[in-house]
């Protein structure tokens, strides 16, 4: 019976103080992503440009003090530019569902500014991806589909910092972050050979 007793007591306590120091929100995202490719070869490795585009999505996050745990869905285009010449080039364009979650430290916890720093792992599911020649700024043909050609998942980590600002009945956020892959997109690829995602990616969110 004193079991019982000290047990419900210990759970009502923890009722008790989950409500004043748990917070929790959600909020949109969105920014510009600067990838490219991370390529091994046992041939010579083509000289790739960072691929620039849009990115934005959703995240919700819960608050602990000054630590929370932040899930997003985004949607990312990774890739990269490839220079054939002076007047052509070929965008690889791989479009993901992006599903990061990240532990989000804030440096200052308190005031209306708050810099933060932010890290965690990322996973990513492949919509599409498209092969894309440009001749004098001009699409040449259609997009070669290579869909099938590439791994459907990919995973790595995400680290990045930002600043918040507490505005009233929002919140505010400008962060920069790096994603770095893991996975090996190619399906079957040959000994040493791996080509994998890396992308900057500079976001705006607004809280509730």
């Amino acid at each position: 019976m004193k079991r019982t007793a000290i047990a419900f007591l210990v759970v009502a306590c923890a009722a008790a103080l989950i409500p004043q120091a748990l917070e929790a929100g959600v909020g949109i995202k969105a920014g510009y992503s600067l990838s490219k490719f991370a390529v091994v070869s046992a041939g010579a490795v083509p000289n790739y440009d960072y691929l620039k585009f849009y990115t934005g999505g959703v995240f919700f996050e819960i608050k602990l003090g000054f630590v929370s745990v932040q899930p997003e869905i985004l949607y990312a285009r990774m890739g990269a530019d490839l220079e054939i010449d002076t007047t052509s080039h070929l965008e690889s364009r791989f479009e993901y569902i992006q599903a990061p979650v990240l532990l989000k430290l804030s440096i200052v916890p308190a005031g209306p500014v708050r810099p933060f720093l932010c890290g965690g792992g990322y996973g990513s599911y492949l919509i599409k991806a498209s092969g894309i020649t440009w001749i004098n700024d001009v699409i040449e043909g259609d997009p070669l589909d290579l869909t099938d050609t590439y791994k459907k998942y990919d995973y790595g980590f995400v680290g990045g910092a930002g600043l918040a600002i507490k505005l009233p009945g929002i919140s505010v956020s400008l962060e920069g972050r790096y994603n770095y892959g893991l996975m090996n997109l190619y399906i079957d690829p040959a000994a040493g050979e791996s080509i994998k995602n890396r992308s900057i990616m500079v976001l705006l969110g607004i809280g509730f």
